[in-house]
């Protein structure tokens, strides 16, 4: 019997190419809106004054695989030297149970959410987009860059963090990796006014900026909030938008982004779109011209599982 697989953090990000998780994104988005992937909704507990786990199992119809994440956050964490957020994807023969894989999960959970953003982004943007805003520095941040410009070409990007010497360093970074005008901002309304699209990637609780000041047109990936009490977007710009997320059933659950806008009055159910939905039907939606359009993501486990069976085809196996 083979033994199982135990694949890195540095075997992930040398397999994942930024193309290839963008298609594996939107092919998951795609088999679940269809129905062929089976997505229940994530088992999280909070503990008081600590860290908010996550079990997220899926399964994708005709996959020899089957996945579980376990995620663990704190936003308080980098003060603590240790990353906001954690994961481990447990991979299992999806006939037998037997354990196929451990696949290390902070790298793949920056790329299949940048890959999403991406996705959102090709569908949701305009098509002539000249400056990308970044609202936040860290790893989701980093992931996310290659992604939109994979989708865009912007020739500007904005980044703008709470700490200058990571919004100078972030920019600096970008400037020499891709052939792109990266600048530092000092306020995060310079971003917001500034750009055609946005990315907020934050471990803020509260709104980051005032709705009002997003431009029309604009395109807005928010995926740094996933808990009912955190939000990056209050909600006028929520109520002016397009609004698409990846779950419905897991945004009225646990996206603050969602609920506390859908608790105040100022949007119901009915006024929102998966992205896989519009993928499959992509007149579904009616936008208005000018219209802001806001994608929120929480991450999904068939993504998970999407790109997990990806590695675990891609990485030789070892007999006892």
């Amino acid at each position: 019997m083979n033994r199982p697989l135990t694949i890195d953090e540095g075997q992930v990000v040398k397999l994942l190419r930024v193309r290839d998780s963008i298609r594996l994104a939107r092919e998951a988005y795609v088999r679940l809106a269809k129905g062929e992937a089976l997505n229940p909704e994530r088992v999280w507990l909070s503990v008081p004054d600590g860290a908010s786990v996550f079990a997220m199992p899926a399964y994708v119809l005709g996959h020899k695989t089957v996945s579980v994440k376990v995620a663990r956050l704190n936003p308080e964490n980098p003060g603590r030297l240790f990353p906001s957020v954690m994961a481990t994807i447990y991979v299992y023969d999806s006939i037998t149970g037997h354990e196929l894989a451990q696949v290390q999960a902070d790298s793949l959970t920056a790329l299949r959410t940048a890959a999403s953003s991406a996705v959102a982004t090709d569908l949701l943007a305009g098509k002539s987009c000249e400056t990308l805003g970044i609202i936040g520095t860290g790893r989701q941040a980093s992931a996310h860059v290659p992604a939109m410009l994979e989708v865009r070409k912007f020739s500007r990007i904005l980044a703008y963090s709470r700490d200058p010497a990571h919004r100078n360093a972030f920019a600096a970074n970008i400037g020499k990796t891709y052939s792109v005008q990266a600048e530092p901002a000092d306020t995060p309304e310079k971003v917001v006014e500034s750009s055609e699209v946005l990315v907020l990637a934050t471990n803020s609780q509260v709104p980051l900026f005032h709705g009002g000041l997003v431009q029309p047109g604009t395109h807005v990936n928010a995926v740094g909030a996933a808990l009912p009490g955190a939000r990056e977007v209050d909600s006028l710009l929520v109520s002016r938008s397009l609004l698409v997320v990846d779950s419905i059933p897991q945004a009225k659950s646990s996206y603050g982004d969602v609920l506390i806008p859908m608790k105040e009055g100022n949007i119901k159910e009915t006024d929102f779109y998966e992205l896989g939905d519009l993928l499959v039907h992509p007149t579904k939606a009616s936008r208005k011209p000018g219209q802001v359009s806001l994608f929120k993501s929480g991450g999904l486990a068939v993504l998970d599982a999407v790109f997990a069976d990806h590695l675990v085809s891609m990485v030789p196996r070892h007999a006892d």
